[in-house]
C-alpha cells in the first residue's frame, strides 16, 4: 500500500512501507479524515501512537506541528523503519520510538511522570491501532490509556468496519464513530 503525508510541513512526501508480514498501516483516507477531526494543524500537542507499526500517524501528526509524538511498536525493525523515515522526511524532532510491548510502554509512561497533573493529561491524544483480531489487547489498551489518571484526553481506535463497537474504557465516555470504507474511528474522551 502506497502512503503519503496528508498535510503539514511534509504534505505530499512518500512513506516507505513498513519491513514485515501483516502490517496493516492507516491508509490515507483515514489518515485524512482523523486529522480533519483532529485538526488540521496541532501545534503544542502531543501524540501517542500506539501499535504505530509504519509511524504513518506519528509522522503525520509531527508534520503537523505536533510538539511530540511517542510511537509504541513492538517490532524492532518497525521501530528501525520509523526512526528511518522520521529522518528522511526531517520529522525526528520531537519523535520518540518506544520497541516493546503496549501495555508493559504504558505502564512505563505512566511510572515516568504520565499521568493526570496540574496542566491535565501528558497526551491530548492517543491513536490505537492493534491488528484487528485483537480485540483483547485494545480494550486493555484502552484502558491503560484512562484508568486512574489518564494519559490521554482523547483516545481514537482504529477497528474493521463491521466489528463491534468497543465498551468505553472507565473513566472514559464514547465521542464518536466516524465510518471510512472497511474502517471505523472509535473516539473516546476523558
Amino acid at each position: 500500500m502506497a502512503l503519503r503525508i496528508i498535510g503539514g510541513a511534509a504534505r505530499g512526501r512518500r512513506l516507505a512501507s513498513p519491513p514485515g508480514e501483516g502490517v496493516r498501516p492507516t491508509g490515507d483516507r483515514v489518515r485524512e479524515a482523523l486529522f480533519n477531526i483532529w485538526g488540521q494543524r496541532l501545534d503544542g500537542w502531543r501524540i501517542l501512537d500506539v501499535c504505530a507499526g509504519s509511524g504513518a500517524v506519528s509522522l503525520e501528526a509531527l508534520s503537523r506541528k505536533a510538539m511530540r509524538a511517542v510511537a509504541i511498536e513492538m517490532d524492532a525493525a518497525r521501530c528501525s523503519h520509523i526512526r528511518e523515515e522520521a529522518g528522511r522526511l526531517d520529522l525526528a524532532e520531537g519523535l520518540e520510538v518506544r520497541c516493546g510491548e503496549a501495555l508493559t510502554e504504558l505502564s512505563r509512561l505512566r511510572r515516568e511522570g504520565g499521568g493526570d497533573g496540574p496542566e491535565g493529561p501528558p497526551f491530548d491524544a492517543a491513536f490505537v491501532d492493534p491488528p484487528w483480531a485483537e480485540g483483547e489487547l485494545r480494550r486493555k489498551i484502552l484502558i491503560r490509556l484512562f484508568e486512574a489518571e489518564p494519559l490521554c484526553r482523547v483516545a481514537v481506535a482504529e477497528i474493521r468496519g463491521g466489528d463491534d463497537l468497543p465498551e468505553a474504557p472507565g473513566g472514559a465516555r464514547l465521542a464518536r464513530r466516524a465510518n471510512y470504507g472497511g474502517t471505523s474511528l472509535i473516539f473516546f474522551e476523558a
